[in-house]
């Protein structure tokens, strides 16, 4: 009996010291490569290129970053109305559609080793100037048709097409834009008539394309939420349409049986704001019973209004958002966007290189190249450190990202058997440079870690 009390003590005392050494010491980021707790999520992905051009040299950043996925929003060439330009015409009249532009673009994202992710709909539009286009069809399921084809095109080789399996097809993109609807760049319609279009179109799409995933709608997103999910009456009005318009869609499709593959969505702020975001997203979704419904950013960046530059701790902040989407459990996400004109909404070049932004990404590609996400074990890291470590059969590395306005981390690390080997970062000229494991982890900085037994 004294022996069985003894052990049951030295076996709470050795519980209570570990959990002690967990809470108490979150600067240790403790390891276990050993222990898989998910796989890399495809969260690095990005939307438009520089270059439209199979080929193109430039274009290669994006197969180096191991990046699965680019979506074609904001690339003109692949709107409906450019690709099908009467719609009085037949939907099954090959010489109806204009696929030229397109195939090129098309053919440049496959050939940088990337999927397309092709929105169904129309890029930034002038509401007056481009008016007719942002209008809803005459005919819905004539549009349905049209995007049937379209898929036959760059799917099943139709019209002298191609076989490019193409798994997603995103319906629309931020229709909700504003709650003008006269000033809307996206969509001179009622609610209902989107909510409507939306229910024709996957119904027939997912009907004809029983294996491809069909979602949408590119929300603006949840800015107007609080921690406890409900709308902030402080909120700005067209802030909180956002989140009004969400919940009536998916009332909408739950009463009309719409399918729902993915449901995608935007943000522009920071890392902790769209964790709560992501937690919303995943309770309401289940709630209306598309609780398998994968959940995809597809339009993000880090606070761009409040970054000043494209400096070393710009990457940081990208960095971290893309640490807290694969530990968040998003199931994919891409940047906004890969364009090379310099500014912050597109910061993963500097005058034709490779930005500080762009090693994060690059790094967390060699991430999702390993496949596995090993396990951390501290309970928590402090709120502006951001970490995942990875494990495969090529080798261990872990990735983190220091977001602290002013504050060094310091930096220890317990992998067990397995030690540093290799540590790079960005340093104050934006450069890759590969340095030795340091004690501390600078504010605004990340560092990209090898490891070896």
């Amino acid at each position: 009996m004294f022996q069985n009390v003894v052990a049951f003590i030295t076996a709470v005392t050795a519980f209570l010291t570990s959990l002690g050494q967990l809470i108490f010491t979150p600067n240790v980021i403790r390891i276990d490569f050993n222990s898989v707790v998910d796989e890399i999520r495809p969260v690095h992905n990005v939307g438009r290129m520089p270059e439209y051009e199979p080929g193109s040299e430039m274009n290669r950043v994006f197969t180096e970053a191991n990046m699965t996925s680019c979506r074609t929003h904001d690339i003109h060439a692949t709107d409906i109305h450019n690709i099908f330009p009467d719609f009085s015409r037949d939907a099954d009249d090959e010489s109806a559609y204009c696929f030229a532009e397109c195939d090129r673009v098309i053919a440049s994202i496959v050939d940088t080793g990337m999927e397309p992710f092709f929105r169904l709909g129309i890029s930034w539009s002038d509401p007056v100037r481009d008016r007719e286009f942002l209008l809803p069809p005459e005919d819905y399921v004539k549009w349905a048709e049209v995007c049937e084809h379209i898929i036959l095109h760059y799917n099943e080789g139709w019209a002298n097409g191609f076989r490019y399996h193409i798994e997603y097809w995103e319906i629309w993109n931020e229709p909700e834009n504003s709650d003008d609807i006269a000033d809307n760049h996206f969509w001179i319609g009622s609610d209902e008539e989107f909510f409507r279009l939306y229910d024709v179109s996957a119904k027939y799409l997912k009907q004809k394309f029983p294996d491809l995933k069909i979602g949408g709608y590119g929300s603006c997103g949840f800015y107007a939420l609080t921690k406890t999910n409900a709308i902030n009456t402080g909120a700005t009005p067209r802030n909180q349409y956002f989140v009004i318009y969400y919940q009536n869609f998916l009332s909408y499709i739950q009463a009309h049986g719409s399918p729902m593959d993915f449901f995608s969505w935007h943000s522009y702020t920071t890392t902790g704001k769209n964790v709560r975001y992501i937690e919303y997203v995943k309770e309401s979704l289940a709630k209306a019973g598309y609780g398998d419904a994968e959940i995809i950013c597809d339009e993000w960046n880090y606070n761009p209004t409040e970054n000043d530059k494209l400096d070393r701790r710009y990457g940081a902040n990208q960095t971290s958002m893309l640490l807290m989407f694969q530990n968040a459990g998003l199931d994919m996400a891409h940047y906004y966007n890969g364009d090379d004109d310099g500014t912050l909404w597109s910061g993963l070049f500097v005058n034709g290189q490779p930005s500080a932004a762009y090693y994060g990404f690059w790094a967390f590609g060699q991430l999702y190249r390993l496949g596995s996400q090993a396990q951390i074990k501290n309970l928590r890291l402090r709120d502006d450190l951001y970490a995942v470590a990875a494990t495969g059969e090529d080798g261990q590395a872990l990735l983190i990202a220091n977001v602290s306005e002013k504050r060094d981390r310091v930096l220890k690390i317990d992998a067990g058997e397995y030690t540093a080997d290799k540590c790079f970062t960005v340093n104050e000229n934006c450069e890759w440079v590969e340095i030795p494991l340091p004690e501390k982890i600078e504010s605004g900085s990340m560092l990209y870690i090898t490891f070896k037994k």
